[in-house]
């Protein structure tokens, strides 16, 4: 399954209330099989998110397309990029190039994710967490998330010292990260890029030889797998977080 099919087969999900709410209440598989922007309960406008992230995705669409498309549909709901309000105002350019990214993001991870096979596992078990993308102001705190993260899972499949940040690709640290170990209240709840909202870190694969010069240790087998996340929720799932979903504009950030 390529990027482009993971985003069209996603759900539509109003969302309505703040972050803690969501992270107290609705299952983070839920919001990763799930199309949803912050405090917006127009499913038609959803609709356009999803198709517009998904011809990106494929390249049959480019950025500045997509966002006058998406500048189209919100101009239907009286949305303006003129009205002001920063990244809150669901008609910002920052915040409309933040959810086509963050799709895009998400979508290329699960395709990597689900390609993976016991040879490329064997070949690549591992990934560093490094910058792809230059920010502006970025995040300092990078090294004290994954010191947070590997202390919450007892450094199981993480490599111990070096300064790099790297770890098995079955270690559970990657979803220790996503769900911001340690108090970190910009992440998404994935085990897989972007850890945080507008990050510009992805993963680069880590050699066989690359892995265990770095100490880490694994058993081969040749049913090994990286299980991708489930992308289907179910009628009943979608029906319970319809009235509860929702994100805190405060979330959103400059940095990456």
């Amino acid at each position: 399954m390529d990027p482009a099919q993971i985003i069209r087969i996603k759900e539509l999900l109003p969302t309505s209330l703040g972050s803690d709410e969501v992270k107290e209440q609705i299952a983070a598989d839920i919001l990763r099989r799930s199309i949803f922007s912050a405090r917006m309960e127009d499913l038609r406008h959803l609709a356009v998110i999803r198709d517009v992230c998904a011809g990106v995705v494929a390249g049959e669409i480019n950025q500045a397309t997509a966002r006058e498309r998406l500048l189209a549909s919100l101009a239907r709901m009286g949305h303006s990029p003129l009205d002001g309000g920063g990244i809150a105002n669901p008609a910002s350019i920052r915040r409309l190039d933040l959810i086509i990214d963050t799709h895009r993001q998400m979508a290329a991870s699960v395709a990597n994710m689900a390609a993976e096979t016991p040879a490329t596992l064997e070949e690549w078990p591992a990934h560093e967490l490094v910058r792809f993308v230059g920010r502006s102001m970025p995040r300092a705190d990078w090294p004290q998330r994954w010191q947070s993260a590997a202390e919450a899972v007892g450094y199981e499949g993480v490599a111990r010292h070096t300064a790099r940040m790297v770890a098995l690709k079955s270690s559970p640290i990657w979803q220790a990260l996503g769900d911001g170990a340690g108090g970190f209240r910009d992440t998404l709840g994935n085990p897989y890029p972007p850890f945080a909202f507008n990050s510009g870190l992805s993963w680069a694969d880590v050699s066989r030889d690359e892995a265990i010069e770095l100490g880490l240790e694994w058993q081969t087998s040749a049913s090994a797998t990286v299980p991708a996340p489930s992308l289907s929720p179910s009628e009943s799932d979608i029906a319970d977080a319809v009235s509860r979903l929702g994100f805190d504009e405060d979330i959103f950030s400059d940095l990456a």
